[in-house]
């Protein structure tokens, strides 16, 4: 029979499980909002510009710059694979809500520690494909996650107030 220190082991450790998952859910959440809404600005743009270009209401100089933005969005986005960067992380963040739902379906107290080495070996096998994390990013998913936990995040850092940088 397992001591009350083994127990107070295994249930920290798939807490400590827990945290990953939905802080990485949280994040690749977080990364999909915002390659989408980048490629819907190129896309807003690009249409708001060729609507000007083809007008020929405007001056040579303004079909010029909307020539321009229409170049530079459809570079942009052709260059950074926002459209695909998106997907990528909607299919990341699939993955770690399943996980996610298999850690919660094994209860809190019925879990085995065979249970917490899979959802462990998950965890690496799921990130061993992830592209670099944006730091700032990742600590916001972290703090919500701990919030959504019941958890005191550690003291606030300067990360916590300034938003993600504009490419993870």
């Amino acid at each position: 029979m397992a001591t009350d220190i083994e127990h107070e082991y295994l249930h920290q450790r798939r807490f400590d499980v827990r945290l990953h998952v939905r802080m990485n859910r949280l994040y690749q959440q977080q990364r999909q909002s915002a390659m989408e809404a980048r490629e819907g600005a190129v896309k807003v743009a690009s249409l708001l510009a060729g609507s000007v270009a083809l007008a020929r209401v405007a001056d040579p100089w303004a079909v010029q710059i909307a020539a321009a933005v229409i170049f530079a969005g459809t570079a942009a986005s052709l260059v950074f694979g926002w459209g695909n960067k998106a997907r990528d992380a909607a299919r990341r963040s699939s993955d770690w809500t399943s996980l996610e739902r298999d850690i919660n379906a094994a209860g809190e107290r019925t879990f085995t520690e065979d249970q917490l080495d899979e959802w462990a070996a998950r965890c690496v096998e799921i990130e061993a494909a992830e592209p670099t994390q944006n730091a700032r990013m990742l600590d916001a998913a972290y703090l919500k996650a701990a919030e959504g936990l019941g958890v005191e995040p550690p003291a606030s850092s300067y990360r916590r107030w300034v938003p993600a940088m504009l490419v993870p």
